[in-house]
């Protein structure tokens, strides 16, 4: 196993140097390798390397600061906004300055327009009233090291205050949990595997990102968690190999599939939103959602099917089936159920995809975004697709379940027929099974997160042509071909799923 750490000198200590001491560590690019974690250096190139953290691109969009602010502004993450002082320009303001010689960022507060003038800032943000402050270090989509910005008295006659970031549990509270997933999310957007957010808490109880850099200082307890994780992803990326390597014998570990779709129920008669929780109990395998309309939480607008879970996609999809029987029995036969991306132009729908007996990482995210989430972002109605995106369904989407596993939150509800559940389903499966094998990422281009949120689909259609070709060489594909083909037809015709038909019609309910 050959690992390579590729580090700049100028932002790169002694004490560092020895987190990576089961690295090969250059300053320059070498040989080939099989993991490349680079630190601050643009150096060569990624092809070199079977895995590469904190890739060439990201981490170049990440040394450049304003280029940070404008990927959060993309992706719909909370961080101050641009500002361009003005003479009535509102103050304080921040000015961000960026340090050439060592990669980091300085900031400093600036109370009026002579002083922004004369400041030397290269661009400017909004002051954010805060009540918390915290350092969240992040490797490979795992908080390893969370410190909170807190008050010491000085024993000084004059009693005066110190501050320092002292750490905490990532699941102290509340605030720290929405700190921890903002964090997260902010991270992976931008590429990134390995870095540190700084994030507030404002007052009104909100997260949001101050900033972000790939090449954090890192304190000394925070090394030792460091080197930790670096131990478990090299020996994880060793049983990795092991395990594709077994899939033609049949001896690797199946990946469970689970699922919670949603779909709405429209009295046909009038056309009026009917509420499941009418008719369904909140909890068991077919209920409704927790999401309700804040009528002293009594109006409950999201039906939701909870199957247990299967290894077998073709089987989930069956028991699909079975418990939408259940809910025909239950449903008088007058309403209609609707699924897709966004209905009655207020309620946006998921079809959430449930990922069991395998480890969550940043290598599979990206793979279930490139390779799940742009296919069926190609069918989804980019009328309702697009409004969906703007609170619902982001790039890198994902929740952390309590009971295990992770669920996958980006597509829209794929209920709309057994076919379009089965091929959705069997690429889910052929994605996580061997994701190791796919490895292109495209939304580490910008304006291709942008047309992702605006819905613009042609810019994907080339890009899907690649995506497939990497699926039809999977060990998988051909188990899974035949019920792969409806979405590939469908996206071959330039078509998307009618989510306006009622869905019993195409799963044989009426």
């Amino acid at each position: 196993m050959n690992s390579v750490f590729l580090y700049d000198r100028r932002v790169t200590d002694d004490s560092l140097l020895k987190v990576f001491r089961s690295f090969t560590q250059v300053t320059e690019p070498g040989e080939l390798c099989n993991i490349l974690i680079r630190w601050g250096n643009l150096n060569g190139s990624d092809t070199k390397a079977n895995v590469v953290l904190n890739r060439k691109k990201p981490l170049k969009n990440c040394l450049d600061k304003e280029k940070i602010f404008e990927i959060l502004r993309i992706n719909k993450i909370r961080r101050p906004l641009f500002v361009q002082p003005r003479p009535d320009s509102k103050y304080p303001i921040i000015g961000k300055y960026f340090d050439s010689s060592c990669n980091l960022l300085q900031d400093k507060v600036v109370y009026s327009y002579a002083e922004a003038i004369n400041s030397g800032a290269d661009f400017f943000v909004e002051y954010i009233d805060l009540v918390k402050k915290y350092n969240v270090y992040i490797f490979n989509l795992n908080v390893f090291y969370l410190t909170k910005k807190t008050a010491v008295r000085t024993n000084t006659a004059t009693a005066e205050t110190n501050w320092v970031y002292e750490e905490i549990p990532s699941d102290l509270d509340h605030d720290t949990q929405k700190v921890h997933h903002l964090a997260q999310r902010a991270l992976y957007v931008l590429g990134l595997d390995l870095g540190m957010a700084h994030v507030g808490i404002d007052v009104r109880g909100r997260p949001i990102i101050l900033d972000i850099t790939p090449i954090p200082v890192i304190p000394p307890k925070a090394r030792e968690l460091l080197q930790e994780k670096l131990d478990d992803y090299i020996t994880n990326f060793r049983d990795k190999a092991d395990d594709i390597s077994q899939i033609e014998n049949n001896n690797l570990a199946e990946t469970n599939l689970g699922a919670d779709p949603e779909f709405m129920l429209r009295d046909s008669y009038t056309g009026k939103l009917v509420y499941p929780s009418d008719f369904l109990e909140r909890q068991g395998i077919i209920g409704f959602d927790e999401r309700s309309e804040h009528r002293q939480g009594q109006f409950f607008p999201l039906a939701e099917v909870r199957p247990q879970p299967e290894s077998c996609p073709i089987k989930l999809t069956e028991n699909i089936r079975q418990i939408l029987l259940i809910a025909a029995s239950i449903i008088p036969p007058h309403i209609e159920w609707l699924a897709g991306s966004l209905q009655f132009e207020q309620y946006q729908l998921g079809g959430h995809i449930h990922f069991s007996n395998i480890d969550f990482n940043s290598r599979l995210l990206r793979a279930l975004d490139n390779y799940l989430g742009i296919p069926i972002f190609l069918i989804e109605d980019p009328r309702t697709s697009v409004k969906r995106r703007r609170q619902y369904g982001w790039i890198g989407s994902f929740r952390i379940k309590y009971h295990g596993g992770f669920e996958y939150r980006t597509p829209g509800s794929w209920l709309i027929s057994p076919q379009i559940t089965k091929s959705c389903l069997s690429l889910a499966k052929i994605v996580a099974q061997e994701y190791c094998s796919l490895r292109r990422d495209y939304f580490v281009d910008t304006e291709l997160q942008k047309a992702f949120y605006q819905s613009k689909k042609l810019y994907f259609y080339d890009i899907f042509e690649e995506l497939w070709e990497d699926i039809t060489k999977t060990k998988l594909y051909p188990q899974y071909a035949e019920h792969l083909a409806p979405l590939k037809n469908m996206i071959a015709s330039g078509k998307h799923w009618d989510e306006k038909e009622d869905l019993r019609r195409a799963w044989g309910l009426i």
